[in-house]
């Protein structure tokens, strides 16, 4: 890209040199008139070559603009082909007023019509008043200059028709136009806008209306001729329009920043004052006397525009700073939005009355509802019953200004309960609480498995019954309490299967599994009957039972296991018999520890055996008989 556009301007610059040597060779003669035209028409195709290269490019609002400058730029050629018609194949003289007067200022319309939309469609800058009389300035000089040097010469010529002076008027008023939409382009040409374009189209309107000009300029005081050196300065004008669009295409849509105010540059501060000191030292140099008031009031505006500038600096100095510390908001800002938008866990910011402000994403897809049907809701409204009086409490702390951390359950749109890790944080502003963020993290699945691995750690995997270690914990927990109530008293079954070896050395140890889970199954039958069954591992099981009053309630309940488990399993197509032997201690006797009870019963249990059929002991039977021994 860089070579074509050296290639491009490079092209230019040998072909305006062409222009300029015919000129110059053939001063004053025919051949000058028809080179000159010549080199004008190729000026303007290779123009339009560009201009059509840029058209097929670009789309909506450029396209607009690209063509208004592309129909100026035909208008341009058909002007120049009825002069050199005209003034060649015909050989008449030229008149100022003619057909091709008519295609010139068809041309400026259109320069004028393009820069007029870009300006309505690009520059979005605020009209603040001093903009406004930084604008009127450089109006009010550029009409001064142009009344004063082009548009009274023509007033002055009595002999001009209406038409005539009419189109007279008219090439200085676009000329007038074009400049002061150069100069507002260049005022608001910002970082935003900000483009080789702009400044190629700036440039080239700038040339023209100087050519043109001049041109008038020369025409009135009569020193005009075909092939005029000011003639290539209208195609140089013409050429770089068609190389702004390929040079790099302007962008109409533009991203702007939160951050609207924009830095002046020098050039915005000092063109309107530059220009009130040049009109003064013109009027001054033009004027017929000049004396201790005009020297005066001279010295008095330039201290007045210098005041100025310096005042411009110094607010310059402050937006400066408002920009730096715009800027560090902005980037703050977006920070935080980062942080609560892209948060992997649901985030929101709630009022003091517990309402959504505002949630990410994570949040909406949460409860599965979007941000605008969360926004306004109450949040208590999607906790769980039990959960409310949690979060309430907890919110009171926050309130004070702590954070808190603790677990509610919610119910999403769908009625599903999800447990949840909240954290709230006091939203404080100028050391007042205004409002608090709220950060979850989803446990429902770090609860559930805490849930099994707490039910594995006490129940056994192949029977679901309690575990040993439950079972421990719970007789100690009993037995400790018992010395706080000395009418409470409770008793534990050691039961044992008789033959459980043989059917598993018999009939396979899966058999044997099976087995048990039968065993296990019939207990659970009658286990509101105890306070607590368990497996102690292999075919050991052993039953709680709260409240004992009397031994024959203990004989009651050791009839009852005996009923359950004498019966025959059937398991896989075989009968099995296991008859269990039972062992009974309670704290009716002197135990006084889990372990000492768990010793007597498991004494009992061994005697119990003796009878293969299936049978109970009671531990405090055999203490009575070795007392009585």
């Amino acid at each position: 890209m860089f070579n074509r556009i050296n290639l491009r301007y490079f092209i230019l610059v040998l072909y305006l040199l062409g222009y300029y040597c015919w000129i110059l060779l053939y001063p004053n003669s025919p051949y000058q008139s028809i080179g000159s035209s010549i080199c004008s028409i190729i000026g303007l195709l290779i123009a339009l070559y560009f201009l059509i290269l840029t058209l097929l490019k670009t789309i909506n609002k450029e396209r607009t603009f690209w063509s208004i400058i592309t129909l100026g730029t035909f208008f341009y050629l058909a002007a120049e082909i009825l002069w050199m018609i005209s003034d060649t194949m015909f050989g008449k003289e030229v008149i100022f007023i003619s057909w091709s007067d008519v295609f010139y200022l068809l041309q400026i319309i259109c320069i004028l019509s393009a820069l007029f939309y870009k300006i309505m469609h690009q520059t979005k800058m605020i009209m603040h008043l001093s903009f406004m009389f930084d604008f009127l300035i450089i109006l009010i000089i550029a009409t001064t200059f142009s009344w004063y040097l082009l548009i009274s010469p023509v007033l002055a010529s009595s002999a001009a028709t209406p038409l005539a002076f009419i189109i007279s008027l008219a090439y200085p008023i676009g000329d007038l136009g074009m400049l002061i939409a150069a100069v507002f382009l260049m005022m608001h040409r910002s970082s935003r806008t900000h483009t080789s374009s702009m400044i190629v189209i700036i440039l080239a309107v700038c040339i023209q209306a100087i050519a043109d000009s001049a041109y008038l300029y020369l025409i009135s005081i009569d020193n005009i001729s075909s092939g005029s050196v000011v003639d290539p300065l209208f195609i140089l004008s013409i050429i770089l329009l068609s190389f702004a669009g390929r040079t790099k295409t302007s962008k109409f849509v533009i991203k702007h920043s939160s951050i609207q105010l924009e830095k002046l540059n020098i050039f915005q501060v000092l063109i309107p004052y530059s220009g009130i000191l040049f009109l003064f030292t013109f009027m001054v140099f033009h004027s017929n006397s000049f004396d201790i008031i005009s020297a005066g009031c001279g010295i008095s505006i330039c201290l007045v525009l210098i005041r100025q500038i310096v005042i411009v600096l110094e607010n310059q100095k402050l937006v400066d700073k408002y920009i730096h510390q715009a800027n560090a908001l902005e980037v703050s800002e977006e920070r935080y939005k980062s942080l609560f938008e892209y948060h992997p866990h649901p985030v929101c910011s709630m009022d003091l009355e517990g309402n959504f402000e505002s949630v990410n994403e994570a949040c909406s897809q949460l409860f599965n509802l979007s941000s605008d049907e969360l926004v306004g809701q109450n949040s208590l409204a999607f906790i769980e019953k039990k959960s409310k009086t949690i979060m309430l409490q907890e919110l009171e702390f926050v309130f004070k200004g702590s954070p808190r951390s603790y677990e509610v359950k919610i119910l999403n749109s769908e009625g599903g309960i999800i447990c949840m890790n909240l954290t709230n944080i006091p939203i404080i502003v100028q050391n007042e609480i205004v409002g608090i963020f709220a950060i979850g993290k989803d446990v429902t699945e770090e609860k559930t498995i805490e849930q099994q691995v707490k039910y594995l750690a006490y129940h056994d995997q192949l029977t679901g019954l309690s575990n040993r270690s439950a079972f421990e914990n719970h007789l100690t927990s009993l037995i400790e309490g018992t010395f706080k109530q000395s009418d409470f008293k409770l008793a534990l079954f050691f039961i044992d299967l008789n033959d459980f070896k043989h059917v598993n050395d018999t009939l396979g140890h899966d058999i044997g599994d099976l087995l048990l889970q039968a065993v296990g199954g019939r207990l659970k039958s009658i286990e509101k009957q105890f306070e607590m069954i368990a497996r102690q591992g292999g075919d050991e099981f052993t039953l709680l039972l709260k409240n004992v009053l009397t031994q024959e309630q203990l004989k009651q309940r050791a009839e009852l296991i005996l009923s359950v488990l004498k019966a025959p399993y059937y398991i896989n197509g075989q009968t099995i018999l296991c008859p269990p032997s039972i062992g009974i201690s309670s704290s009716l006797t002197d135990a006084t520890t889990a372990m000492e009870i768990m010793k007597q019963a498991d004494i009992a249990m061994y005697q119990a055996k003796k009878n293969r059929l299936g049978a109970y002991v009671l531990y405090s039977d055999l203490h009575l008989t070795s007392k009585q021994k």
